[in-house]
Order: structure tokens, then sequence, then C-alpha cells
């Protein structure tokens, strides 16, 4: 899927929009209320987050120091040191959770499971493999024995 910064960021934005107008009506409010704006707003820091999954670095902090303070640094006013950002983002759980959940698309009832072969154990010792047994789930292959996991759906 190749998606432009510019188009990711708008939609990450109307989410964003949306999302603060559904946090300010539905949830209860703690009595504490923020006086001061932070550096980055909710939209901007759910697209540095998305950014971070779909960019091919392993840790947050390459991701932070190479890409985001290097390469999108003009897509920011003002970013808030590396630190921080990790500070809150635990803040980022829910928007993020739902953005996802709202990305998905419809439910059919149908889902894929990764059929990756998992070695159980050396042919000859299949018989004394109690979680095998247990399964029932064993096949015999040219090099030892594969337990192939089935997923049940939740519409039986």
């Amino acid at each position: 899927m190749s998606m432009s910064t510019t188009a990711l960021y708008c939609c990450i934005d109307d989410f964003a929009k949306i999302y603060a107008d559904w946090e300010n009506h539905h949830l209860i409010p703690t009595g504490r209320q923020r006086n001061r704006q932070g550096k980055l707003n909710l939209s901007e820091s759910l697209f540095i987050m998305v950014l971070f999954h779909l960019s091919p670095f392993k840790t947050f902090k390459d991701f932070w120091i190479y890409a985001v303070e290097q390469k999108y640094r003009n897509c920011f006013g003002d970013l808030p040191s590396y630190g921080r950002f990790v500070a809150c983002k635990p803040r980022l759980f829910m928007p993020l959770c739902m953005l996802l959940q709202s990305l998905g698309g419809q439910e059919t009832g149908i889902y894929i499971v990764d059929s990756t072969k998992l070695a159980v154990c050396h042919t000859q010792r299949i018989s004394r493999n109690r979680r095998v047994q247990r399964r029932g789930g064993a096949r015999a292959i040219q090099h030892g024995m594969v337990l192939r996991v089935q997923a049940a759906s939740g519409d039986e």
C-alpha cells in the first residue's frame, strides 16, 4: 500500500478531530484541566506513531533520531524531546486503537490465520508427545512431524 505522507496526515487529522469531539462528549471530566497546549497535537502524535509502524526501523529511538528529527523535521513546528514524547505515548493508546479499528473494514466472518509449519518433534518421538495427542492434529512429512493448529471462527 503506497500512500503519500500528506494524504496519511489528512486522514489521521480528520480522525483526530472526530476523536477529540467524541472524547469531549463521552468521557467523564477529571477535574484537572491542562491550561497549556503541548508542542504536538493529537493528530501529529498519531502521525508519528503510524509512520513508525510503516517504517523499516526496529526501534522507536532509531526512528525518532533518523526519521522524525531529520527526514520529517519540516513537517512539525516544534518537536518535543525523545524522552518527553515517550512519556506521552500512553495517551495515544486509546486513539490509536480506535483508529486501527475504524480502518479495519467490514467484518465478514472469514478470517485467515498464518499456517506456518510448527515443528513439534522428531518422527520417532511423536507417539510420546502429549500435546500432539491432545490436539490430534499431527501429520507426517518428509523431515519429521508438523502440528497444524486450526482457529475456529466465532460463527460456529
